[in-house]
């Protein structure tokens, strides 16, 4: 796993922190506030009853994380009961916006792994090794990348409000200097 989160960590990356530690320490700040964020959607009436008590995105759509995250829903790995699940990987990655002024990304491998196994994406869609997926917006909406789910499976890309669900690290924080507000 050490060597795993080596790879993933981008060691070009401009920060004055050493210890991997510290660096996971940071990242699981930014995630709760991530969760905190998620938390505080709405709930609201959708045309099946069962869903009516769920959180909402901010169209009125099941916020499947903020269920997950709230312990409303545990979903199982398979529909085979011998099917053993794999505990969600805590390993938040941090990804530099190429937009000067768009935020940054922390993609939080947890509440991902959450819902699918490592194969989903590894190492179809993305090779787990810092540096080597060139990824774009541009592609993400034509449904590559993270696209392959958001945009269809998992929240759509609009609102605005939505851009900020991954975009939420301003452009100027440091990797020890948070400024949540």
């Amino acid at each position: 796993m050490r060597e795993e989160i080596d790879l993933l960590i981008d060691p070009s990356a401009k920060n004055t922190l050493t210890d991997k530690e510290e660096i996971q320490d940071y990242y699981d700040k930014l995630y709760m506030e991530a969760t905190r964020r998620v938390r505080a959607e709405s709930t609201g009436i959708s045309d099946i009853k069962a869903l009516d008590t769920l959180p909402k995105d901010p169209q009125g759509r099941v916020n499947w994380t903020a269920a997950a995250v709230q312990g409303l829903i545990n979903p199982k790995a398979s529909l085979d009961p011998n099917v053993v699940d794999d505990p969600p990987l805590k390993l938040n990655i941090f990804i530099e916006a190429k937009v000067p002024l768009m935020a940054n990304v922390i993609f939080p491998h947890s509440i991902h792994t959450y819902w699918l196994s490592c194969k989903n994406c590894h190492p179809k869609i993305f090779l787990p090794e810092a540096g080597a997926n060139p990824i774009t917006m541009d592609e993400i909406f034509k449904g590559e990348w993270c696209g392959r789910c958001h945009g269809k499976v998992a929240f759509n890309f609009w609102p605005r409000e939505n851009c900020l669900r991954c975009h939420m690290v301003l452009k100027g924080q440091s990797m020890q200097q948070e400024r949540w507000r």
